[in-house]
């Protein structure tokens, strides 16, 4: 059977579950430069309204296949031009579903010494193996016997044997399918010693490990997050993990080579075989577990991520943003209309006299609209002092997490060259109250605390799909370009850091058409769409429609066309836009009727009416505050006490629910009463579904 490149269109499309049409269209688009947010929103004629998941899906997906393609025929051609590639060795090759099968069966005839089964295929040893395989006995000629004693005949057959068995792709599936299917993974701890090596940080998770330290469970019952704790602790050293081998696995993999009861020679290297492919199969496994949970939790992380970044915005306010301390003062900084910092000062909570005259001189002079407290130590008494001096003013608590990981980076070095590393804080936590997605485009997303294990991933896909996450996010909200900095243009479609400076640099733009000066064509066309110039005359300037379609757009709001009267005027608007559908006229009308409207809903912020303190706390209170992350088993509820407060899946609502995803996300406002106070530690037992 000859190896042929697949119809990627084919296998896609029965793999996804899509019309090849779809799948066509996707990876024609590709091919002409189009970015994924592009094909979704505005090339859903062509694909039949697939989304950016979908399209995503696509392209991983013939990667894959063609990467998967490649290592099939390097293999094959390598082997080959060795002379050492059969019929049967071909076939197993070609029929291989994964890259690591490839690879396995590929293994040996990449090594520049020859392997034992080779030398033993040229010393002519494959006529007893091959006996033995057909008639389960030995037979040994005699011209062999001459020059080798039987010892070493049977011992080199069993390393062909070995070889050859190892090289089915039938025999690895069987076990595959076995490990999914019936087998127990178990962990235990390794060495007691262990823990007394590990770092602070690790020593502080300890009682996190417990549950593994002596764990078994069906492989296929295994939770992704479970894979991730067992991986991390044993990549510690604290444990060891094994898939356990069963004998009625071992008697039923006998049963696939041969139909009788083998000899002992046989059964000798049948057992050799099984337990060296057993480890490569179950390394196979878990790394497929692996990757399927590292799917999964990054699935999670970028959900959370997503809400996180669709933090609703609080443009055109003047803000007085407050860093709260007691030895070091109360750090200030004024921020005018356009986010840029104007003043900068300290008040010092102890001295209310003085705090209260600088409060009062900022507010005359800069006729604040809004104050932002970030909430942490020193905030509730911060709050005190400012509601007392500035009563008329609205005050906000914002929580400041990640604004020190910007404060000290090199980017926040380059945007504030002139401030130091407190002043930048306090400038990023009074812009985290204005635009949210704007500030936190500037933070590496690994470092914002929205997931566990994030750490213990493969980092260069978790920097691939939290990207894809902060594309969507930024391409479906509208963006200012005279306002943006050139860290959300990068995310633009078809806009990378070079271009993204040069529309930075050159502003203001009083049209869409403007950009076309400092932009490629290309680049523009992909682009532009996803940019709003509130200063145009146009008004589609300002709309998710793209300059290409304005003149339809202006005929369907003219002649007042709808989707029941669209067939009246067919004719006219396919001379205009000859691709148009059903859905170009939803979209054009759903467009402009959202002319201005922000896809942000949720506030991250909290109006500062009361302050908790932990000592205050009663069993049954009933407290307000925001949903800071979602995991598997937990929701993280900020209600005003420093830290994040736990609420468990069984407390969320009144039925089972599988993940709290279900009910709540990041940034949602929720209720939670205090069920139970723990005294020595002051932790609080919390529930939601009781309130």
């Amino acid at each position: 059977m000859e190896l042929l490149e697949p119809n990627y269109i084919e296998l896609i499309s029965l793999e996804l579950e899509m019309k090849s049409i779809q799948v066509e269209a996707v990876l024609d688009l590709i091919k002409e430069w189009s970015t994924v947010p592009f094909i979704a929103r505005y090339r859903k004629e062509r694909t039949l309204n697939l989304d950016e998941k979908e399209i995503r899906n696509i392209i991983e997906l013939q990667a894959k296949e063609e990467t998967l393609y490649k290592a099939k025929k390097t293999a094959i051609n390598w082997i080959n031009e060795q002379w050492k590639l059969t019929p049967e060795l071909e076939q197993n090759i070609i029929n291989s579903k994964t890259l690591k099968e490839v690879e396995e069966i590929y293994k040996p005839y990449k090594l520049k010494k020859k392997t034992k089964s080779m030398i033993a295929l040229e010393k002519w040893f494959w006529v007893v193996s091959e006996y033995l395989r057909k008639y389960n006995s030995i037979k040994i000629p005699e011209e062999l016997l001459q020059n080798y004693s039987r010892e070493e005949i049977i011992e080199w057959t069993i390393e062909i044997i070995w070889a050859e068995i190892s090289n089915s792709a039938e025999l690895r599936e069987f076990l595959r399918e076995n490990i999914n299917s019936t087998w127990i993974v178990i962990s235990k701890i390794k060495w007691e010693k262990a823990l007394e090596k590990l770092d602070a940080n690790a020593k502080k998770q300890l009682n996190k490990f417990e549950i593994y330290s002596d764990f078994n469970i069906l492989a296929k019952k295994l939770k992704p997050y479970q894979i991730l704790a067992i991986n991390r602790w044993e990549n510690l050293g604290i444990l060891s993990v094994k898939i356990d081998l069963e004998e009625e696995v071992f008697d039923n993999f006998i049963s696939e080579i041969i139909n009788e009861k083998p000899i002992e020679i046989y059964l000798k290297a049948i057992d050799l075989w099984y337990k060296t492919l057993f480890k490569s199969v179950e390394n196979e496994i878990r790394w497929i577990l692996t990757e399927i949970s590292e799917i999964d939790a990054i699935e999670t992380f970028g959900k959370n991520l997503f809400n996180l970044l669709m933090t609703k915005p609080e443009y055109g306010k003047k803000v007085l943003a407050i860093d709260p301390g007691y030895r070091t003062g109360c750090k200030i900084a004024v921020l005018n209309e356009v986010w840029n910092p104007i003043y900068f000062d300290k008040i010092f909570i102890e001295k209310e006299l003085e705090a209260s005259k600088k409060l009062a001189s900022i507010e005359d002079k800069f006729e604040i609209d809004v104050i932002v407290i970030w909430n942490w130590t020193w905030s509730n008494e911060t709050i005190e002092i400012v509601e007392k001096f500035m009563k008329n003013r609205n005050i906000y608590v914002v929580n400041e997490s990640w604004a020190s990981v910007y404060s000290a980076s090199e980017l926040a070095s380059e945007e504030f060259p002139d401030l130091d590393v407190t002043d930048r804080w306090t400038v990023s936590i009074g812009r985290r109250f204005i635009d949210p997605l704007s500030e936190l485009v500037k933070i590496n997303p690994k470092s914002i605390w929205v997931w566990m294990y994030q750490h213990d991933m493969n980092e260069k896909f978790l920097d691939e799909r939290l990207g894809f996450v902060i594309e969507d996010v930024v391409n479906q909200v509208w963006v200012n370009v005279n306002s943006s900095s050139p860290y959300v243009l990068n995310y633009i479609s078809g806009l990378n850091k070079k271009s993204a400076q040069k529309i930075f640099d050159n502003k203001p733009y009083k049209s869409r058409i403007a950009l076309k000066k400092v932009l490629w064509p290309k680049t523009y066309e992909q682009a532009i769409w996803f940019l709003r110039i509130p200063e145009s005359k146009e008004q589609f300037d300002n709309t998710d429609i793209h300059p290409e379609q304005y003149k339809l757009a202006k005929f369907i709001i003219e002649k007042d066309v709808t989707i029941s009267n669209y067939r009246e005027f067919e004719e006219d608007l396919k001379n205009i836009y000859p691709e148009i559908t059903k859905e170009t006229i939803e979209f054009i009308l759903e467009s402009y009727q959202n002319i201005w409207k922000d896809k942000r809903v949720n506030s991250a912020s909290v109006i500062a009416n009361k302050k908790i303190k932990i000592d205050q706390v009663q069993v049954w209170d009933i407290l307000d505050w925001v949903v800071r992350n979602v995991l598997a088993f937990w929701v993280f509820v900020d209600i005003g006490l420093k830290n994040d407060w736990l609420v468990h899946i069984s407390e969320i609502v009144n039925r089972f629910i599988k993940d709290p995803k279900e009910e709540v996300e990041v940034w949602e406002k929720v209720k939670v009463k205090v069920l139970k106070i723990d005294n020595e530690t002051g932790k609080l037992q919390l529930s939601m579904k009781q309130v």
